[in-house]
Formats: structure tokens, sequence, C-alpha cells
């Protein structure tokens, strides 16, 4: 068998894992100085929900049953006394006293990608101006040497931007493929070594910053083909149980491998879920998706409780917008940023609700912008949402757009 590894296939490898051409931007930290940020926060890490395509808040967490905008999914009680989910979220019911519902937060972006952007940044997307992620601004935060501080699994991506590429995405889109990449790679060590080796003899002779860059790179690969990150990929080797609990999805397995990821020291993690533009056929596609999400987030919550990282360990769900209340002739729901279902679970906060909505499910009062969220989450991660940065084109700017901290979360 032929074990040579030409210029186009190491490329392959390097995409798959997550890493860009020629072996990519950095994949574990650099020991830098982690950010002004408040060591008391009450969380230290955080695995994100992202429902891709905009959840409708009726049909999950703010129902409306036996309203002109309820639509045929009943309400059922939740743990929390006065507080009603939608049936599509009936298990999840029990655990509302783990759960901070947000029904406060609105935008004026509703188109998919503008959205997305302004969810994940909390700015609105201006091409010469990229923002970083929330994820980027945890691995900053929380700067590791040996594992990614941030992964994303699912094929949406925002950059680090000024934050710098030790503090951008491990991307893997396919979880198996990417741990076999990682274990093909491992078994060609030996190539790695040559590549290596042959760098360090460029250096020698031209000591530029790509050659070191590119030297730094190599070392982070081989550190990682050997890590507890690679072995937290491996989702086979939970237990039937254990995999059977998290539900039987490509969600499910990657909700498991987030928290082997959060075991594993990953600080920010991003779990995608597609399907979730309900224009036709709302509510059968919003019971699908909610068969794949419920057992998963059930599962997370009574692991992270089982090995210890409950406490300060935060789980958002969201996605780009809400839905409309009113009932498209398609039986779907259209675009509403006006209204976004955030849900925030963790040690200490749940059991409340942030906002309200009538009868009409139509925001009535304590209305809060993206900015304010951000500004929110970044307080609850011991980032501070006021440092001020400078960009890679000598601007000044801030974490947030002018954020303020949402009333009601912290007590």
């Amino acid at each position: 068998m032929n074990h040579r590894m030409n210029r186009r296939q190491m490329g392959c490898v390097a995409t798959a894992a997550g890493l860009s051409t020629c072996l990519g931007s950095l994949v574990a930290g650099n020991n830098a100085v982690a950010a002004q940020s408040d060591s008391k926060a009450p969380f230290r890490r955080c695995i994100t929900l992202w429902m891709s395509g905009g959840p409708s808040q009726l049909d999950t967490f703010d129902p409306k049953p036996e309203t002109k905008n309820g639509g045929p999914l009943n309400a059922v009680a939740t743990s929390v006394p006065g507080l009603q989910f939608c049936e599509t979220f009936s298990s999840l019911a029990s655990r509302a006293d783990d759960l901070c519902m947000l029904r406060s937060v609105g935008s004026t972006q509703g188109e998919h990608e503008r959205a997305t952007y302004m969810l994940h940044t909390g700015f609105e997307r201006i091409p010469s101006f990229p923002r970083p992620g929330l994820g980027s601004f945890i691995a900053d935060r929380f700067a590791v040497d040996d594992v990614p501080g941030f992964v994303t699994l699912g094929d949406i991506v925002h950059g680090p931007a000024f934050l710098g590429t030790e503090n951008g995405p491990f991307v893997i889109n396919d979880v198996r493929q990417t741990h076999e990449t990682i274990k093909q790679v491992a078994r060609r060590s030996d190539r790695l070594d040559l590549i290596n080796e042959l760098n360090g003899r460029m250096q020698q002779r031209f000591d530029q910053k790509p050659l070191r860059t590119r030297g730094e790179q190599i070392e982070s690969v081989a550190r990682l083909v050997d890590s507890r990150f690679a072995l937290s990929l491996n989702f086979m080797s939970e237990s039937n149980e254990t995999r059977g609990r998290y539900g039987d999805s490509d969600f499910g397995r990657n909700v498991l491998v987030a928290r082997r990821l959060l075991e594993a020291g990953v600080k920010y993690v991003e779990v995608q879920l597609g399907g979730w533009d309900t224009h036709v056929g709302n509510f059968p596609a919003v019971r699908r998706l909610c068969r794949q999400v419920e057992p998963a987030w059930l599962a997370l919550m009574e692991d992270l409780r089982s090995s210890g990282l409950w406490e300060d360990t935060l789980i958002l769900w969201m996605g780009e917008f809400g839905r409309t209340p009113n009932i498209n002739s398609q039986n779907g729901r259209d675009h509403y940023p006006s209204n976004i279902p955030v849900v925030i679970a963790g040690h200490s906060i749940g059991g409340r609700v942030i906002g309200s909505t009538g009868d009409d499910g139509r925001q009535h009062e304590n209305s809060n912008s993206v900015a304010d969220l951000m500004y929110t989450l970044m307080t609850l991660l011991g980032v501070n949402p006021e440092r001020e940065f400078t960009t890679e084109f000598g601007s000044p700017t801030t974490a947030t757009q002018e954020g303020k901290l949402i009333p009601g979360i912290l007590s």
C-alpha cells in the first residue's frame, strides 16, 4: 500500500479536521493573556444549541393555547407554577426550574444571514468591519493550551476577527470523519515530523513570521492527534445506554460529543440543528425537530450534574429570530425578529421568565436588544463586555454595541 501523502491529500486531511489549507490556523491556545474579566462570574464554559432557521416561540416555550394564533399544539404545565410549555417539550417541562426563558429580546434583522451574524456577534454585519462571535470571546477569556477553546459542530462559522486565529472556531461538520482523519494523521506522524524538520531548516535560513507561525501550527497539530480532544470525539466509547439517552439523531450525538469536549477542557461548543425555517408545515416540522432536541438537552443536563460541571456551565438555546404569531396560508409561520426566543439553563438561574407576551403572541414589555443579550451572556461567562479592543486596522471598539445587562437573570 502506498502511504505517501501528496499535497492535495494533506490539504483534505487538514480541512476535514477543521483546519484551513496547509494545516491552517492554530487548534490550541498559545498562552495568550486572558481578557480582562470577572473571576467571580457564575459560569466558566458554555454550550450553545443553535436552531438554524428561526424556531417558533409559540410552538416551543411560549404557547398560546386556544387562541387565534396558538395553532393545533397543546400546552403542558411545567415544574414552575403558572408556567406552560408547548407539548413539543413536554418532558423538558419537568425541568423548567433549571431554565430561564427570555421573552424580551428582539431585533430588526429578519434575513437569515444578517440575523445569524447579529445573534452570534451582537452587531449588524458590516463586511469591512468583522466582529468576533461569543465563542471567540470565551476562548480568549479562558485561554487553554492543549485543546481548542472554541468548537463548532455544524457549518455556520464566524471568525475571531481582531481576537486572532488562536481564538477562532475548530469546525467539525462530521464528527466521525474528523475523528478518523485525526487517527490517520496520528498513524502518519512521521510525515508531520518531516514537515516540521523542513520548516525548521527554512526558518534557520529565513527567520520570517510566516515560517514561525507554520512551525507553531505543526506543533499544534502534533499535540492534537494524541490529545484528550481527539479522544472526546469518539462517542462510540460511551455505553449504549448513554448514547440512547441523547437520542438516535446526528444532533443528539453531537450534543453528546459537546459534553465530552467540555470534559476535555474546551470552553465553548456550538451544536447546530437546521430545519427551523418553517414557512410551510410549521407544526409537524417543529414537533419532529423538538424530538431531536429534547432528549439530548435532558441528557446533557443530567450528565453535567453527574460530572460536577453543572455548577459552572451555561446552556444557551436560540436561533436567528422567532416566527410570526399569525399562521400563514401554508400552515406555516414566517420570520419574526421582533421576538427572538432565547432560553438559558444553568445553576441558580432557572425557573424564571424575563419579559412577557400577550395572547396574540406579541411582545408587551421589557424589550431588550441583541446587544443587551450579548452583554448579559458575556457577564454571565466572565467576559468584560465593556473592555476596549483595537482592531487590526487600528480602530478602537468594545465587545458589545452599547449593550446593557438584562435585569432579573442575576439575583
